[in-house]
């Protein structure tokens, strides 16, 4: 069973820095956000997996601020009947949902740093470049692998019904990414292309040699 005095205190410290490195970051976007931006023809993202990304982020997000809330109100997992519990997982399976959690809000934070204003959207700056560097040397969308590392460490530590309904996630954010590299394969051409040959889009492609 999750300890809240554990798990609450740790993910609250480390939830708080990625916030405030997003809030710091999003600061110094809204500074440069006034340049010339051009619009690329839309790629059309399918209204169910939208829906499915958005409600598994917020319903995450509210997880995540459960913990830190659970530890201060010394609240227990039992306690947390409007979640649905549906068993009790031994210790060591809770620690490997910890684990799995903080390495997803660690991605988060470092995607997040390297490419600073550069996300994929679809209405980019006319400087916008290809970011390759840190996490996106391997992966193509580290941030998305943040979010599924997220919503399997939460369901390891919290094994809920809301928790299971988080996972639905992991299949929007696919349909998602899908849809975004189109978009990045029009805007960079045969750059990208490239780029998506040395790259895997969630985990790092084997390299054999």
């Amino acid at each position: 069973m999750v300890d809240f005095s554990i798990a609450g205190p740790i993910i609250g410290s480390v939830a708080g820095i990625d916030v405030l490195l997003h809030i710091y970051l999003d600061r110094k976007k809204a500074k440069v956000s006034g340049k010339t931006r051009f619009r690329e023809p839309s790629v059309a993202i399918p209204s169910l997996a939208m829906a499915a990304v958005t409600v598994s982020t917020l319903l995450s997000f509210f997880l995540v601020l459960l913990f830190p809330l659970a530890w201060v109100f010394d609240i227990e997992f039992l306690e947390l009947q409007f979640l649905i519990p549906l068993f009790i997982l031994p210790g060591s399976i809770w620690i490997l949902g910890l684990i799995l959690m903080l390495l997803g809000i660690f991605l988060h934070g470092w995607s997040r740093n390297v490419r600073q204003e550069m996300a994929a959207s679809w209405a980019m700056r006319e400087e916008h470049r290809l970011v390759t560097t840190g996490p996106y040397s391997r992966i193509r969308h580290p941030s998305y692998t943040s979010y599924f590392l997220c919503f399997i460490g939460l369901c390891l530590l919290l094994p809920t019904l809301v928790t299971i309904v988080v996972l639905v996630g992991i299949w929007g954010y696919y349909i998602v990414a899908r849809s975004e590299e189109e978009h990045l394969l029009h805007h960079f051409g045969g750059a990208y292309r490239e780029y998506m040959k040395r790259t895997g889009r969630f985990v790092p492609k084997l390299r054999l040699t």
